[in-house]
């Protein structure tokens, strides 16, 4: 039952992960819970976890279990658990160090036997460092340690999250589009710079909006239709850039004007000094007046 500790960006996936941890493990059959530590307030969260007894606060009409009873032989994911407050923290580490909870309120220990998963997406030694994070936690959450790099790094995983997330959004094979290989192609080179949640939510977005039975680079947002942006580049690869505009604007002036720099600086709106450096910047040799 080796604890296992996540690290990535925001939406890179970190609970996915779990997820494929849990069900890949003897605790597949068995539960797998999830909470956001930074969610909650440090009693919420409290509660959420170990549950309460009757009467612990008001409102507290009957018993409840928490998260760590109801995972019981599973797995339960803390996202988010650098955020936890540090008397969070040492109720946290009893429970690993003890397998064993208190529900508040309660004065009986519960024995529990749970798989915990953290994930963050801060930088945990940092923060033991900076005192904001307990080092005996990380140290029990971290026995396994997984370094998730965002989706831009490991566009090769593209394609099967594709897959993963039509099958998700869309489980009757039946009503599921097809998806062109000019859309993967397209979604592989795009950045996300909301990682795999940004894609789940595309896809998502794909499936709802098809109007055919193919999904094709027409249905992608603009940001990531690169046919949509090569033909914006197409309407202006004919024309000069800013500085052959100028040069050419320049000839016209000094043309027109025979070469008198007094009235061809009057028309450009310069001094004398600014059209000489401008002539010499563009390789122009300015005549005898």
């Amino acid at each position: 039952m080796h604890r296992v500790l996540i690290s990535g960006e925001s939406g890179t996936g970190k609970e996915l992960v779990a997820k494929q941890i849990h069900f890949n493990s003897p605790r597949r059959d068995r539960s797998f819970l999830a909470i956001n530590c930074g969610a909650l307030t440090e009693t919420l969260l409290e509660s959420e976890l170990f549950g309460y007894q009757k009467g612990a606060f008001t409102g507290a009409a009957t018993d409840k279990i928490g998260l760590f009873e109801e995972a019981d032989k599973g797995t339960l994911f803390l996202d988010e658990i650098g955020d936890t407050t540090p008397a969070m923290q040492v109720k946290l580490l009893r429970a690993l160090q003890e397998q064993e909870i208190k529900r508040v309120g309660g004065v009986k220990n519960i024995k529990v036997d749970v798989r915990v998963i953290a994930a963050t997406n801060r930088g945990l030694e940092q923060m033991v460092q900076d005192g904001k994070f307990r080092e005996d936690l990380l140290y029990r959450l971290s026995v396994i340690t997984i370094q998730l790099p965002p989706l831009r790094e490991r566009r090769e995983d593209i394609p099967a999250l594709i897959s993963h997330f039509m099958n998700k959004h869309l489980p009757d094979e039946k009503t599921r589009p097809a998806i062109s290989q000019e859309v993967i192609d397209a979604l592989a080179n795009y950045s996300w710079p909301g990682n795999v949640r940004e894609l789940e939510n595309t896809i998502e977005r794909l499936c709802q909006f098809c109007k055919g039975g193919i999904i094709t680079i027409e249905d992608l947002p603009p940001k990531m239709n690169t046919k949509v942006r090569f033909r914006h580049r197409q309407l202006f690869e004919d024309m000069p850039v800013l500085d052959e505009l100028e040069r050419r604007y320049l000839m016209h002036v000094l043309e027109r004007t025979k070469y008198n720099r007094t009235q061809a600086a009057d028309i450009l709106g310069i001094n004398r000094r600014t059209l000489y450096r401008m002539a010499e910047r563009f390789g122009i040799d300015l005549k005898e007046e």
